[in-house]
This record gives structure tokens, C-alpha cells and sequence, in this order.
């Protein structure tokens, strides 16, 4: 766990570098898409890393590695939107939360399937199994009773 966050806190601070140095080349976002990315996995690291977390001495550390993560994402928000105009990086944002969304609604939807599949498996094979026992009788019957 704690290698988990000094991976998400250094993933943060790797990208925001990668960002700076790429912005002015950059021709489009995609060529800064990737460091991006890793900011956002970053951050979910380090909120993954609180919500786990049952140690009461680090909650200053927690919180300061949220704080500068903020802090990186804000120094990204203005960097990607001098760079392409105002309100991308808010664009950015809401098509990832849409995506998201997107991906944790087909999940389910896979989950339901799956569990409405096995549920069909399982009444065929009872059925089956009542078909085999009648056809069984049925031939135990006509052996005896012919």
C-alpha cells in the first residue's frame, strides 16, 4: 500500500514534468494525452490509498499527498488550457467521467447477463434432470409392468 501511493505521488510529479516540457510542442492534446492519463491514475491511487487507510499517523501525509496532487492538477488544468484554449481542460474532464460511467454501466450490464446465463443453466439442468428421472420411471414401468 505505501508503495502504491509513493507510485501514484511520483506518478503525479513525473507527469506534470512530462506535461511542461511537452505543452509547447504539443500539436494537439493527444500528443499530452498519456501524461494526463497518468495524473489521473495518480490521483486514484492516492484516494484509493485513504479510503484503505486505518493509520491514524499518517493522516497528515494522506493529506498533504492529496493537497499537492490538487495542486498538479491545477498547475495541468492551466498549462492544457493556455495552451488549448479555455474550458478544455473541463472538457477533458467531463468525457473521462463520462467514459467512466459508460464503462462501470456495460460492467453491470456484463454482470446481469452473466448471472441471468447461469440462472438459464441451471433451470435447463434441473429440467433436464426431471425429464431423465420421468424417462427413467417411464422405462422402469414398461420393463415391469409390460
Amino acid at each position: 500500500m505505501i508503495g502504491e501511493v509513493l507510485a501514484g505521488a511520483a506518478l503525479i510529479k513525473s507527469s506534470v514534468s512530462a506535461v511542461k516540457s511537452a505543452i509547447g510542442t504539443a500539436q494537439d492534446v493527444g500528443d499530452i494525452a498519456g501524461f494526463i492519463d497518468q495524473v489521473f491514475l495518480g490521483q486514484e491511487q492516492i484516494k484509493k490509498r485513504q479510503e484503505q487507510s486505518n493509520n491514524l499517523n499518517s493522516v497528515a501525509k494522506e493529506m498533504i499527498d492529496d493537497e499537492l496532487a490538487r495542486e498538479a492538477e491545477q498547475q495541468i488544468k492551466l498549462l492544457v488550457n493556455m495552451r488549448f484554449g479555455s474550458g478544455t481542460w473541463e472538457k477533458i474532464k467531463k468525457e473521462r467521467t463520462k467514459r467512466i460511467a459508460s464503462a462501470e454501466k456495460k460492467a453491470k450490464a456484463q454482470a446481469i447477463k452473466r448471472k441471468e446465463a447461469i440462472e438459464a443453466m441451471i433451470v435447463c439442468g434441473i429440467l433436464l434432470f426431471i425429464a431423465a428421472g420421468f424417462a427413467a420411471f417411464l422405462a422402469w414401468y414398461y420393463i415391469n409392468y409390460r
